[in-house]
């Protein structure tokens, strides 16, 4: 049986029509040209009733619906234009009313505003800003930036972080007992050149006053090391420290490694510790080959990771049990070796995890 639910208006009004004409030609009743065209009795007597025009969901009374004076009131304070932008919107709306005694949510008030098309008065153009290509190099561009830990006066304690935008390496950290000044980004580089033997060619970092000092661009001058600065309010274009940041609050800063702040004397070597483990054990997620920074900044995969990717190739084309099998031959070759030298180690975790 056909679906009548989806004709449009015009076609229900066209089969009302077939259905009179029809009656009129063959002399009989409606029953026997309802069941020859199949039309259910009450679909036809439906549409007979609304005359062919579909009925409306909507509820003929709508309890809750705001009261029409309010509407005009909510209008009246939208549109004022001697109000603040604060005042004029749904939260500023909502207390100008109950300041007054009437009390209504910013989620009615949000209905009201778009009934009469005005919920979308404030809405903003998006910034444009200069996302730079990423650099194909290490030590091309080093993006630089700071995390704040706590601001107790007279101590402002934060870890300033310098990282490789091509591999995403870590190629600097400090941890700062005060402010950030001039000085501590001078040491950032200098602590690249004692690690790495060079400056980075390419600084980029934010617009804070330190970053712009007159003794910075002094030491970038003598060193050959170009100063990038980015657009105020978009963060976005020093994303590698940014996402380093949000991972080291994650892992570091939020674990039972980091010992509170009692003793401030060791924050510098559990940084070091966790940068090291960051560049050679941690993958990228954003890398294809999920390598670590190490491995990207120096173009060698090391035994675990070509491992990892065997395994995974091996799962792709030849299916689960394959590599199975693989990861359980690679077991009964890391037990012989390990029982016959005691030093060989077994990959078995690290090629489990994909």
């Amino acid at each position: 049986m056909r679906n009548y639910n989806i004709l449009t208006d015009y076609e229900k009004q066209k089969k009302l029509r077939e259905i009179e004409e029809e009656c009129q030609r063959i002399k009989r009743s409606k029953y026997w040209v309802l069941k020859k065209l199949s039309i259910p009795k009450s679909t036809y007597y439906d549409w007979l009733k609304t005359g062919g025009q579909t009925k409306s969901r909507a509820p003929k009374i709508v309890w809750n619906k705001t009261p029409e004076t309010i509407e005009q009131l909510i209008i009246k304070i939208r549109d004022d234009m001697s109000l603040y932008r604060s005042e004029r919107s749904y939260l500023g709306i909502a207390d100008n009313l109950c300041g007054r005694g009437i009390f209504i949510t910013k989620n009615g008030i949000w209905s009201v505003l778009k009934r009469h098309g005005k919920n979308r008065q404030f809405s903003e153009i998006k910034k444009t800003f200069i996302i730079y290509p990423k650099s194909q190099r290490f030590l091309n561009v080093v993006c630089i930036d700071d995390i704040g830990l706590t601001n107790k006066k007279p101590r402002e304690l934060s870890v300033f972080n310098a990282i490789d935008e091509y591999s995403q390496e870590s190629v600097a950290i400090l941890f700062v007992h005060h402010r950030i000044n001039r000085w501590d980004v001078i040491n950032l580089l200098k602590q690249i050149k004692k690690r790495y033997g060079r400056y980075p060619k390419i600084v980029r970092l934010d617009n804070a006053q330190a970053h712009k000092s007159i003794a910075v661009k002094e030491f970038c001058l003598q060193n050959n090391i170009e100063l990038q600065f980015i657009d105020k309010g978009t963060p976005q274009q020093n994303w590698p420290v940014e996402s380093f940041n949000g991972v080291l609050q994650k892992d570091l800063f939020n674990s039972q490694l980091w010992g509170g702040w009692r003793d401030l004397s060791n924050k510098q070597k559990i940084l070091e510790d966790y940068m090291e483990y960051y560049n050679t054990k941690k993958p990228l997620d954003s890398d294809p080959l999920k390598r670590t920074p190490r491995e990207i900044a120096t173009g060698q995969t090391s035994i675990l990771t070509q491992q990892r990717l065997k395994i995974k190739l091996l799962r792709k084309h030849r299916g689960q049990v394959a590599a199975w099998q693989e990861i359980i031959k690679n077991i009964e070759q890391a037990t012989i070796i390990t029982e016959s030298t005691s030093k060989a180690s077994c990959h078995l975790s690290e090629m489990c995890v994909n």
